[in-house]
């Protein structure tokens, strides 16, 4: 009997609360951020987009950006950093950051009627649509925000 399953990898809970404890400031930041490379591909443990069939597709910060501004991985006070699921039945856990009570939270993405493909397909058709390779970035979250103190 095959059995296939889906894990989501391991997440910085510490990195993702610290972008988000600076969300402000990285907002701020946009247009500075998306024009470094550096900047614009750091990678945080946990910032994805997965699941059956689709593969898993890890996130820069640069990529978040983007996709708060033009998708709905930002609707109203929630701001998504992952998703993991199957577009079969629709089944997945989505995190997002909930700027009303200031929490990281998690539950099921229960869109019109795609549930899972309506979070992950704008983020796939996204990171399909990038065109040049791009290589992870050696700096981390905390050293973004401290650059963008100065």
């Amino acid at each position: 009997m095959l059995k296939i399953v889906v894990a989501a990898p391991a997440t910085d809970m510490g990195a993702i609360s610290y972008l988000f404890e600076n969300l402000d400031l990285v907002l701020k930041n946009k247009d500075k951020i998306l024009s470094c490379e550096q900047y614009n591909n750091i990678q945080i443990s946990g910032i994805f987009v997965g699941g059956l069939y689709v593969g898993m597709h890890k996130m820069s910060i640069g990529n978040l950006l983007n996709l708060w501004d033009n998708t709905i991985w930002h609707a109203e006070e929630k701001y998504y950093f992952n998703i993991i699921g199957t577009p079969l039945s629709g089944q997945n856990t989505a995190y997002w950051y909930n700027t009303k009570n200031k929490k990281i939270e998690s539950g099921m993405y229960n869109g019109k009627q795609l549930k899972f493909l309506e979070l992950a397909r704008p983020a796939l058709t996204y990171l399909n649509q990038q065109s040049r390779k791009t290589h992870k970035s050696n700096l981390s979250i905390y050293d973004l925000v401290k650059q963008l103190q100065r």
